[in-house]
């Protein structure tokens, strides 16, 4: 309607104005109202140039690459499959770079920053380096759903002010399950979970950042037509917990196995990106985690 407005105006005023006078209304019109032309080359590399690796080369290969902005990334696995260990390692990865901030949000209680600093003494990093690093990484612990939502509101605030170079590239939520199964009623947990959903699209759309949330798995005895079996008892499946509703919601779900004391299998459980069954294997030591 503004444009349209404008245009009248300047239509009305034509006889008045010189061409040169036209041509400049013209111009601040498209500027400020039009829409801007990309080709395909600008457009495939500002999305190469937004994708962040984690520095875990089997799992950048297996991402294609890394993380993509945009993107809804879930990690799921039994207790103790490693979970935290991957995010502590991601977070680290990508922390290192001194451009990237990473935001974890810590519902468990346990995020560990002398974990952090173990592995990047391990790779011999400077302190100075080290205290950098640990600086760029935002922990906030919160205890229930609605603490989640304020802490999410809060964050688009932050975002917002971010400006130059060095912004939020990840947000790490470790994990979801106990903050949804314990304050949520039966009833009130897909709202709490559509309510979740749609804030974290936006926030990962809008300030093109990536998103990691950490899931649990359930096992059945029965078939199942979600998911891949396990690797160490083919009879069972799983399936990833918070129900049905939330099954759709990432864009790409990890399904994290142990296949050793140390080694560990992640494979695509699906994904709107990725082809589904692709597996690659890691091993968790002092270091953190390193790639065959």
């Amino acid at each position: 309607m503004r444009i349209l407005k404008d245009w009248h105006i300047l239509q009305d005023y034509r006889s008045r104005l010189n061409l040169q006078d036209i041509i400049e209304i013209k111009q601040n019109i498209l500027k400020k109202f039009g829409g801007m032309i990309r080709n395909a080359f600008d457009l495939f590399e500002m999305e190469q140039n937004n994708i962040i690796p984690t520095n875990l080369s089997s799992l950048d290969n297996l991402l294609k690459g890394g993380l993509y902005y945009g993107q809804i990334y879930e990690i799921c696995g039994l207790s103790s499959s490693g979970k935290t260990q991957l995010c502590f390692a991601i977070a680290t990865n990508i922390a290192l770079k001194t451009n990237n901030v990473v935001r974890y949000i810590d519902t468990k209680r346990d995020f560990c920053g002398l974990r952090i600093e173990q592995i990047l003494l391990k790779q011999d990093f400077s302190k100075q380096v080290i205290d950098e690093t640990m600086e760029r990484i935002k922990v906030c612990c919160v205890y229930s759903i609605h603490q989640l939502f304020k802490v999410l509101c809060l964050l688009t605030v932050s975002l917002k002010e971010e400006g130059g170079e060095c912004r939020t590239r990840i947000i790490i939520i470790d994990s979801l399950p106990g903050v949804i199964f314990k304050f949520c009623k039966d009833r009130r947990i897909t709202v709490a979970l559509n309510h979740l959903a749609n804030m974290c699209h936006y926030i990962a759309k809008e300030f093109r950042l990536s998103i990691i949330i950490v899931n649990l798995i359930t096992q059945w005895g029965v078939a199942s037509e979600e998911g891949p079996s396990t690797s160490s008892n083919e009879n069972y499946s799983v399936t990833p917990t918070l129900g049905k509703y939330w099954l759709h919601i990432p864009n790409t779900r990890l399904l994290l196995e142990k296949i050793e004391l140390e080694k560990r299998k992640i494979s695509v459980w699906n994904s709107c990106q990725l082809e589904a069954n692709l597996t690659c294997t890691l091993t968790i030591n002092d270091s953190g985690i390193s790639c065959p």
